[in-house]
């Protein structure tokens, strides 16, 4: 069995993948499979990879039911020890799964879950950001979802027992819940080391909003962590700064899509919550925004 499963979802996403799936080819690692969900597509992404991958690559296609759907149909067929999902737009270095390989050896207990480190790189390829955390469970919970689905490595067994909910209209914020119901359940490890690359571009569907679907899954989100009982019992007392911390961002992504009155709402009411925030720089950001 292999030590790591790498599950790409895609979806439309044709003058992407490609590079995405050559650089989980290209490790370093040998222990590993590379498994491809197409959820849909319609761009020629099957005749590509079947042209070019068929020997290397597991492909399933699947009607569309959105991205957290495409990631537990690929997870619950994987064989490694380890699952990891990557975006069809993202890219791996090569030394990615052996310094993953290296850090759960320090290891008596497997762990649960590890996060290893990306950076960000914009359209032109060029390094924008490259993070090290002192508090990762403090940033995750007060600061958002500083992993994406980026990064997080999870125990097979895990995983098969803590899915991504499948609910369309969560789409965006799923894996972030799910990494919130992990934490409340298990230790969250970090490994320094920047393997991976989160790549910007205008296509990028973190960047396009509308309104009410963006207020909807975030009001989901907050419903689904109140009613679980593992995180109240372990992070009831910070729930605030969750509730907090979406208001904020949806008045970001609000007003960086051109809904300035619905915004400056929910600017209002982060700041009502925090004051503290007024000066954050997603604060300042929303407001750089308005005044554009």
């Amino acid at each position: 069995m292999p030590e790591f499963s790498i599950i790409i979802p895609t979806y439309n996403r044709k003058k992407f993948v490609s590079k995405t799936i050559d650089s989980a080819l290209n490790q370093s690692e040998a222990s590993f499979e590379v498994i491809v969900i197409d959820d849909g597509s319609t761009d020629g992404t099957k005749d590509l990879i079947g042209s070019t991958y068929s020997d290397e690559v597991k492909y399933v296609f699947q009607n569309n039911k959105e991205r957290g759907a495409a990631r537990n149909r690929g997870g619950t067929i994987a064989k490694g020890d380890y699952i990891y999902f990557l975006d069809s737009d993202d890219l791996l270095y090569p030394n990615h799964l052996a310094a993953a390989s290296d850090y759960l050896s320090s290891f008596v207990d497997k762990p649960e879950w590890f996060f290893q480190e990306y950076d960000i790189q914009d359209k032109d390829q060029k390094i924008a950001i490259s993070y090290n955390r002192s508090n990762p469970l403090q940033t995750l919970i007060e600061e958002g979802n500083f992993m994406s689905c980026h990064g997080v490595f999870l125990r097979r067994d895990v995983f098969l027992a803590n899915q991504f909910k499948e609910d369309r209209r969560l789409s965006g914020s799923e894996d972030y819940e799910l990494w919130l119901r992990l934490a409340a359940q298990y230790e969250l490890h970090i490994n320094p080391i920047v393997t991976s690359s989160l790549v910007q571009h205008d296509d990028r569907s973190v960047f396009n909003f509308k309104s009410e679907p963006l207020i909807q899954r975030k009001k989901i989100l907050l419903e689904s962590l109140k009613s679980n009982k593992a995180f109240i019992n372990k992070f009831g007392d910070r729930y605030r700064s969750i509730e907090e911390n979406s208001y904020s961002y949806i008045a970001l992504h609000l007003m960086m899509s051109g809904y300035k009155s619905r915004a400056l709402d929910y600017l209002w009411k982060s700041l009502k919550m925090s004051p503290r925030r007024a000066f954050s720089k997603r604060t300042l950001a929303t407001i750089k925004f308005l005044l554009k």
